[in-house]
């Protein structure tokens, strides 16, 4: 007999006993992918040229007062030719206004002329009011500019403030005279910092990363060239002063003064020749060092949800600039409309602005004009701010 007894069978499983379902979970959020948005510049050199040649006749014709009106062709042209997704910069400022401001600015001018002359314990007076007023001037300069700058008719701003100014632009300079220069670097990126994120494009804020390792390493690269460059001039100035030592005795010209004379000629356009090289080379590496510093800074700054993209190649800036320079020697300046428009076009179309979206959701924010006479003050005393 069998012992093993079976289970009882019929033909179903035994239900299993119920169990709670589990709960769903919600997918993660994905942040939308990032379009890029590159900048394009359409200007040309032949149609600059005549706006730039008609600003500079009548600024001449009218003793500068025609220069209000070239500042605003000028910068219509080209944010007018700045294209991003679709749509073009403006420079909405009014003339008159600008002309306003010059001409108070003038009136200082005219008067720190005049007490210069009167004693020149006044002329350094109103140097040292000048140098007090300089911060001041940055940032109304900014505050006026930016303002009147739009994109898609929303204007950018600058919420820097006077204190501000003077931080950046007054007190933190005095750390060149105990490090003998050394935190020169250190200066600028502080002073860019400020600049950049207390831009506002309507009510959006700019945000600059810290990056003050690159800045020194740029400045460094450079100075190693600059100096390799002196050197060189020294070298060049002392072969041509052996090349010429070497002909008057060979050629035994030491009797003849018009050997001497044309020797001393061509050592002496030799030399001008050797510095006039050196001086380009000088500034092809400090345009250079520029551009680098653009690199770095403005790839390191965000708007809002956008990323802006800055990769000027180094070496086609350098071609460019190799070619441009020498031209703008030889054409005594009047080739500078081409030169201009080149440059522009190649540091613009690289870069570009990483976007989630067609760059039209920002909204505009209610923000006061600059002061007009701190803007136009900036530009007679020759403080050009290239952000």
């Amino acid at each position: 007999m069998d012992d093993h007894i079976s289970a009882p069978h019929n033909g179903a499983e035994a239900a299993l006993p119920p169990t709670a379902a589990a709960p769903a979970i919600p997918p993660a959020p994905t942040e939308p992918p990032l379009l890029r948005w590159p900048l394009a510049f359409h200007g040309q050199g032949s149609e600059y040229f005549r706006i730039w040649i008609v600003n500079l006749a009548l600024s001449i014709v009218t003793l500068g007062i025609y220069s209000a009106w070239a500042k605003v062709r000028r910068l219509k042209y080209f944010y007018g030719n700045t294209e991003l997704a679709g749509a073009r910069f403006d420079y909405t400022a009014d003339p008159l206004k600008i002309l306003k401001g010059r001409a108070i600015a003038f009136v200082f001018f005219a008067a720190y002329v005049a007490l210069s002359n009167i004693h020149p314990l006044t002329g350094i007076i109103a140097v040292l009011l000048l140098w007090l007023a300089l911060p001041w001037m940055i940032v109304r300069s900014l505050a006026f500019n930016l303002r009147h700058t739009r994109y898609r008719n929303v204007s950018f701003g600058f919420a820097g403030t006077a204190g501000g100014g003077y931080k950046h632009f007054l007190l933190l300079p005095l750390l060149l005279i105990p490090s003998l220069g050394m935190a020169l670097p250190y200066v600028q990126h502080q002073q860019r910092q400020f600049l950049i994120n207390n831009l506002r494009f309507g009510n959006q804020q700019f945000d600059m990363k810290p990056v003050i390792g690159p800045y020194f390493l740029i400045y460094l690269a450079a100075m190693g060239i600059a100096s390799g460059v002196v050197m060189l001039l020294i070298l060049m100035v002392v072969v041509i002063g052996l090349v010429a030592a070497a002909a008057g005795i060979a050629f035994d010209w030491g009797n003849s003064s018009d050997a001497l004379g044309v020797l001393a000629v061509l050592g002496i356009g030799g030399i001008f020749l050797a510095y006039a090289g050196m001086g380009m080379f000088y500034s092809i590496v400090m345009q250079t060092m520029h551009v680098a510093l653009l690199n770095v800074t403005w790839s390191n700054t965000r708007v809002a949800d956008c990323q802006i993209e800055s990769k000027i190649g180094l070496p086609g800036y350098v071609k460019l600039l190799c070619t441009r320079i020498p031209l703008l020697v030889i054409t005594l300046g009047l080739a500078t409309p081409w030169v201009v428009i080149t440059l522009m076009r190649y540091r613009l179309q690289h870069t570009a602005i990483h976007a989630p979206n067609d760059l039209g959701k920002f909204e505009a924010a209610i923000a006061s004009y600059g002061n007009v006479t701190g803007s136009e003050a900036g530009e007679l005393f020759d403080l050009d701010l290239a952000l």
